[in-house]
């Protein structure tokens, strides 16, 4: 077997020639406003995205078994930032079930408009009547996000839920006594 230089030369040129068009047509393509950032970090900082609705959340046991419950309002306030790293407030209710729930998370930015965060985890004899979980927080637009969160109630059965925040001026009266933790 033989091996022509010349037109091995050729296909790596060709191959770089395609390369480079390839590359000046997508740097030709309009940038879409999807991708624009949003907020720069720092804004992030006071700001409060609550949801306009209640959101459902939907859960399995270990026997398969699942279950969807509704009702929950939510909201997320953006407390402070210390070297990149967010410290979020997580306050959620619902006044049928008698529940007002504050929880705390670290974020950290982990792409354009696109942050994860973790819960502080809850003793296991708290009653928790919640995920101990994790999630993502996703800037649709200036004033539009989108929360998902996903984890463990304390049965171990596995629950996540899905939900739009709005960005508003202030958090909302919730017309419950905090239940949980207990205020002392």
């Amino acid at each position: 077997m033989t091996f022509d230089i010349g037109k091995a030369s050729s296909f790596v040129f060709l191959s770089l020639v395609a390369s480079l068009i390839l590359s000046l047509s997508m740097l030709a393509q309009p940038r879409s406003t999807a991708a624009a950032n949003f907020f720069e970090s720092s804004n992030l900082v006071g700001t409060v995205w609550l949801a306009p609705e209640a959101h459902d959340r939907t859960t399995i046991d270990r026997n398969g078994k699942s279950s969807i419950k509704t009702g929950k309002n939510i909201y997320i306030e953006f407390l402070g930032d210390k070297s990149g790293v967010f410290t979020i407030k997580i306050h959620w209710w619902n006044v049928e079930a008698n529940i007002n729930v504050v929880e705390y998370a670290v974020m950290v930015h982990e792409a354009e408009n696109f942050y994860h965060y973790v819960e502080a985890e809850h003793p296991d004899d708290s009653n928790f009547p919640g995920i101990a979980a994790s999630g993502t927080f996703r800037l649709i637009n200036e004033s539009e996000a989108e929360l998902t969160q996903i984890g463990r109630l304390l049965d171990g059965s596995a629950s996540a839920f899905v939900t739009r925040l709005n960005l508003v001026d202030a958090a909302p009266d919730v017309p419950l006594k905090q239940t949980y933790p207990k205020m002392k």
